[in-house]
């Protein structure tokens, strides 16, 4: 009985011990997040000041109101907004497509690719940024949206997670869905999307992310103000002022509006579709 009970005091500080942990690690990692959004609300010299006041005295809007009267922040973010969703529908749709055959279909060299997807996933990106960038210019492709996502759908971390999450998926169900005549194509629309709806929902926020974030494509690929994401208009704000702080912290903090609302959005799909993912290896 008391050994019994020792075990129980025991699983209940390792409990705590255990939330302490996640509670301390995420107090930290909101800790830049929340220097950003106050210092958006503070002049330059506040946001310069060292050791930097976490407790403002008061708040300004300064600093919005000239990132939306003075620069083309919501350009930026029209911007940014419609080549992220675009390039997560396709991420998504295409990685599914790519994963389908590899978790499910038995032909000579699956292997072969898998490992090949596998072996792409080690390599730089900052590898492939010279070749793409010559692909695009004989292909004429600067400034262009097709320039700028095409890139980004042959993404081999998402054909790998796609592969892994179609692989929980029984095999009975195809059999079934063949002998009743289904085609292929079809099996892959109205019966394997649905079932992996959640598995979905956690690549379109990686790739949404991915894709907001992706500074230095866009960097190389884009020229035209009219093009600008919203990661380099607010990066040209800092080549065009004397560092404003204020002005960089509310563009950054504008910035992270989607990302947090996407996330949110999905939370249930991307959580259910990270567990779906971890089941069968």
């Amino acid at each position: 009985m008391s050994m019994n009970r020792n075990a129980v005091i025991s699983m209940k500080s390792a409990r705590l011990l255990g939330m302490l942990l996640v509670l301390a690690g995420s107090v930290i990692s909101l800790i830049p997040l929340y220097w950003t959004i106050l210092n958006s609300f503070q002049p330059n010299e506040i946001a310069m000041k060292v050791p930097p006041e976490l407790i403002p005295g008061s708040f300004i809007f300064d600093n919005y109101t000239y990132l939306f009267t003075k620069t083309g922040a919501f350009r930026w973010f029209i911007n940014s907004a419609c080549i992220s969703a675009v390039s997560a529908a396709l991420v998504v749709y295409f990685s599914a497509m790519a994963g389908y055959p590899l978790a499910k279909k038995k032909f000579p060299g699956v292997n072969v690719l898998f490992w090949t997807v596998l072996a792409f996933m080690t390599v730089p990106r900052e590898v492939l940024l010279l070749p793409l960038f010559l692909m695009m210019k004989e292909l004429h492709l600067f400034n262009t949206y097709l320039g700028i996502l095409l890139p980004t759908i042959a993404w081999p971390f998402a054909v790998f997670l796609m592969r892994q999450f179609i692989s929980t998926v029984p095999s009975e169900i195809f059999d079934a869905a063949a002998i009743d005549g289904c085609s292929p194509l079809a099996m892959f629309h109205k019966i394997l999307l649905p079932i992996i709806k959640p598995g979905l929902g956690a690549l379109a926020v990686f790739a949404f992310v991915n894709s907001w974030n992706d500074y230095i494509w866009h960097l190389i690929i884009i020229s035209s103000d009219n093009m600008k994401t919203l990661p380099l208009g607010v990066a040209s704000m800092s080549q065009e002022l004397t560092a404003n702080y204020g002005y960089l912290m509310a563009g950054a903090s504008f910035g992270a509006i989607p990302l947090i609302t996407v996330f949110l959005l999905f939370q249930r799909f991307f959580t259910s579709g990270i567990t779906l993912g971890a089941v069968k290896g």
